[in-house]
């Protein structure tokens, strides 16, 4: 959020979205630990957080010594269940009704095949929502359940393609630190006078993406990782307690400052984002301006991370997109799909007892 406080939609084992300035969580000391890329940032206030990735299983070896020092690692379940994994992600819609893995091994291969999914170039735009929206839930799901997180990522890093493996960790980097930018004590009574809609199509977001680029030098993935953070690629429509508004969620005295158009419209944001980040250091110093967008490690870091991802491999920016939004509530974590309209906000206890299928966890 620029020089203001931001919405950060986090997906973890509990997913946060937070418009309001009471969501920000502590600052660390140091500078973020991401390795060679910069962040971006928005303010110190309030964030709302959101997340992807791809990943492929070892083939079997021919070498009598190699196979038989294969066979005494465990490398994770066998082709069927990968495929079965497959199946299950392409036939439900829902982010909220597939089983989900409940050992490291079945995890990492179903974050791997996620992760290869999405990066899937024959994949039509409806296979790709669907891969993305398990993707996410898979990475909800381990953030849930901490014990898992080291062995899976370490079964990942084994048995998947480097480049997966590498999409994977940094997707998990990214996670760690929106949560903590937004801390552990950051529960919500109410649910959020919010509107979610669908975002406009991934292909048209990517053109203005790279029109910013080319306008302003700042590479399109860092414009992409703030506004998937911020609020969701657009699904989140809503004014934070501090004013901030739109897709790249813009203070409106900050955008008279430094951009044209409008802040709500999405192309006039993203531009608008991209021209602001000059302003604070890009292209140069992608760190730094980040850092002007949201002042905090955390943030600079969860950016960076995703930026990566769609740097290695721009068809990971697809499962991005189909990114959904995740509410925490003191009584659990809510899914906010498309269509929810709240004018006022409603207290969680009286939206459960009214819709009980959106509690994802308790």
């Amino acid at each position: 959020m620029i020089g203001r406080p931001s919405t950060v939609v986090v997906t973890t084992a509990v997913a946060v979205t937070c418009l309001t300035a009471a969501c920000s969580g502590p600052e660390p000391t140091t500078a973020g630990t991401v390795p060679e890329a910069p962040v971006v940032s928005t303010t110190t206030d309030q964030p709302t957080v959101v997340e992807s990735s791809s990943t492929t299983v070892v083939e079997a070896v021919d070498d009598p010594a190699e196979k038989a020092e294969d066979e005494a690692v465990d490398v994770g379940p066998p082709p069927a269940v990968i495929e079965a994994y497959r199946s299950r992600a392409a036939i439900d819609v829902s982010p909220l009704g597939a089983p989900l893995p409940q050992d490291s091994s079945m995890m990492a291969a179903a974050l791997t095949e996620a992760e290869r999914a999405v990066r899937d170039p024959t994949l039509d735009a409806d296979e790709l929502s669907r891969w993305g929206r398990w993707q996410q839930r898979l990475y909800h799901h381990l953030a849930a359940g901490p014990d898992m997180v080291e062995p899976t990522l370490t079964a990942v890093a084994r048995t998947a393609d480097e480049p997966l493996a590498e999409a994977v960790a940094l997707n998990w980097e990214a996670r760690e630190n929106l949560i903590r930018l937004l801390g552990t004590e950051t529960t919500h009574s109410v649910v959020p006078a919010w509107r979610i809609s669908a975002p406009p199509p991934a292909d048209e977001l990517l053109r203005y993406y790279k029109e910013a680029e080319a306008e302003t030098g700042v590479a399109w993935p860092y414009v992409a990782a703030i506004n998937l953070v911020e609020t969701r690629m657009g699904r989140i429509q809503g004014v934070s307690t501090a004013g901030a508004v739109g897709p790249m969620q813009f203070l409106p005295s900050t955008w008279a400052e430094c951009c044209d158009g409008d802040p709500t419209d999405p192309r006039d944001a993203i531009l608008g984002a991209a021209t602001y980040l000059t302003h604070r250091g890009g292209p140069d110093d992608m760190a730094r301006a980040i850092w002007g967008y949201n002042n905090s490690d955390y943030y600079v870091n969860a950016v960076t991370a995703y930026a990566r991802v769609m740097m290695a491999n721009e068809r990971a920016y697809h499962g991005y997109h189909a990114w959904q939004i995740y509410f925490l509530t003191s009584e659990g974590v809510i899914y906010l799909a498309e269509g929810y309209d709240q004018p006022e906000e409603v207290p969680a206890t009286e939206w459960l007892s009214d819709n009980p299928g959106t509690l994802v966890s308790p």
